[in-house]
């Protein structure tokens, strides 16, 4: 049935495909930024400064002040700050780690700002994402310091980094690393390490102070308080995923409103073809397969196959939300069961 219609039907299900990868996207997007809210609470409760970096236009790492190195590792001493590296650690090394991802944390205060991540507590430690508890690694070396690997982390941890997000951990190695190994990492590492401050509930000479040093240094950094950042930037991003949300849920609609047209003449074309069938011995139960055949063809099996597809893609790349496509796979299942009953109705009168 869905064959010999070939042209009006692919149509109708690029379209239901297409609208759906859209909305599983925005939606995606919506639920991620939901989550970056959740686990930024903590460090908007401490009045957290965080920091926007400008790099020297030659492209050279900045040669990070010994006194900036020293203002950050007082800060994290004194519980007042704690930074990270995410992308720069070992670069010039590719054995480190074995060759994993890894996130590097310096400072205590971090346990307190998210107990979920459940890290080790005697620092220095090193901890394994889920998916790769099966990794014999018994330490990491950082500046000649072997650090111990003494644990798993939670599956589907995610920590939360001012400027990246939601940051899943399931692939990662974190590393609890002291302070007074800060001057001792190279100078691409130092400076991520300086654009990755977090200072908590710091008095505004303080934070001038900082970003006079780093200026010193070459590293131009732009304060913002998430208190007063955050919620904003996420009300923009609400508003923006708001219509591409309702902009395809209604684009969806008119769409089965155009297939339920066309799938109401398909039937009746096809009514003489089911009455035949029916007369050489055909059951309700094999019609009613004929027409969840026809359906699935344009309106079940496209959309799903891409949006497994979208899935796998999600998970691989390691979303904060990778999950989403599910919930608009069970959108179109029930739309799909909907539109199977209404069609069997339509259809109940053929054979008596």
């Amino acid at each position: 049935m869905a064959c010999r219609r070939w042209q009006a039907m692919l149509g109708i299900s690029l379209m239901i495909t297409a609208a759906c990868v859209v909305f599983a996207l925005a939606l995606e997007d919506v639920v991620s930024q939901v989550a970056v809210l959740k686990g930024g609470q903590q460090l908007r409760e401490q009045h957290a400064v965080t920091f926007t970096p400008y790099y020297p236009s030659d492209g050279e790492p900045s040669q990070v002040g010994t006194d900036t190195i020293q203002f950050v590792i007082d800060q994290i001493n004194d519980q007042k700050g704690y930074t990270a590296i995410i992308n720069n650690m070992g670069l010039d090394d590719p054995e480190f780690a074995d060759g994993h991802l890894t996130l590097i944390l310096f400072g205590d205060v971090i346990s307190d700002l998210f107990p979920e991540l459940q890290l080790c507590e005697s620092v220095p430690c090193a901890m394994q994402g889920s998916k790769l508890a099966g990794e014999n690694m018994d330490s990491v070396n950082i500046a000649g310091e072997n650090i111990p690997v003494v644990g798993t982390l939670p599956a589907g941890a995610t920590f939360f980094d001012p400027s990246a997000a939601g940051l899943p951990l399931d692939n990662r190695i974190v590393i609890r690393a002291p302070s007074n190994l800060l001057p001792l990492l190279s100078p691409i590492e130092q400076e991520e390490a300086i654009a990755r401050t977090v200072l908590l509930d710091p008095e505004a000479k303080a934070v001038g102070t900082f970003v006079k040093m780093s200026a010193n240094s070459g590293l131009f950094l732009i304060p913002h308080d998430i208190a007063v950042d955050q919620p904003q930037r996420f009300r923009e991003i609400m508003g923006r995923s708001a219509i591409y949300i309702v902009g395809m849920l209604s684009f969806l609609l008119l769409v089965f409103i155009a297939f339920v047209s066309s799938a109401r003449l398909t039937i009746r074309q096809e009514h003489r073809a089911f009455k035949i069938r029916v007369m050489y011995g055909a059951t309700p139960f094999h019609i009613s397969l004929r027409i969840g055949g026809f359906l699935a063809a344009v309106v079940l099996i496209p959309p799903i196959t891409i949006l497994t597809l979208l899935l796998c893609y999600l998970h691989l790349a390691g979303a904060p939300s990778p999950n989403v496509p599910l919930w608009v796979m069970l959108g179109i299942l029930v739309t799909f069961f909907i539109l199977w009953l209404w069609s069997m109705r339509s259809t109940k009168k053929i054979g008596g």
